[in-house]
């Protein structure tokens, strides 16, 4: 039963079901409280404001995907580092596909939560440079020039808002399960850039 569960955990998954239905600046406190069967006032008990809850959601998102990230042996090759990545990313995106959505509403932070989390995401963006220049410096990449820019610089940040679109569109109760998806995506991206 749902009123078994701590408060907190009832009140953060409320909070991600209504900000993902309706945005953050819909949703009031006692939206999220009444949600969960709570008086107004108990969110003050496990929360500091409704932004500390927004913070949570995403916090603990981005601790999973790092996680996950992790696992991605370094030293594996580019082609085969980079599929691990992208299969992470893509995996994350599709199985949290609320909590990503959600994740998306991050500006409404106050200034050191944002920078915090703008943080995070600049180091996910990193990995994915990181194993491009890699590959590009082995001849396992070959990467568009791009005269007035850092191609494996673009070349991740497209990457990443691809992947991070499909929490918008895939449903896994589709013909492919989200294993096999994010087996694809990732197998899509990696042929885009192998040297020929």
């Amino acid at each position: 039963m749902a009123s078994d569960r701590h408060p907190r955990e009832r009140l953060q998954e409320a909070g991600t079901r209504l900000f993902h239905e309706r945005g953050f600046h819909a949703t009031s406190v006692r939206d999220i409280t009444e949600a969960c069967g709570l008086t107004s006032g108990s969110l003050y008990n496990h929360f500091e404001s409704k932004e500390d809850v927004l913070y949570s959601i995403i916090m603990e998102a981005h601790a999973a995907l790092d996680r996950n990230l992790d696992a991605v042996p370094a030293d594996a090759p580019p082609a085969q580092r980079l599929r691990g990545l992208v299969e992470v990313f893509v995996l994350h995106h599709t199985r949290l596909s609320r909590e990503a959505t959600v994740g998306d509403e991050w500006r409404a932070l106050d200034e050191d939560h944002r920078k915090e989390v703008r943080e995070n995401r600049l180091r996910v963006r990193a990995r994915f440079e990181d194993v491009l220049r890699a590959g590009v410096a082995s001849g396992e990449f070959v990467l568009p020039e791009l005269p007035d820019g850092d191609p494996t610089r673009i070349a991740a940040m497209a990457f990443l808002d691809m992947a991070f679109r499909v929490a918008g569109w895939f449903h896994a109760e589709g013909p492919l399960s989200d294993t096999e998806f994010s087996r694809f995506y990732a197998e899509l991206i990696v042929r885009s850039v192998l040297a020929r």
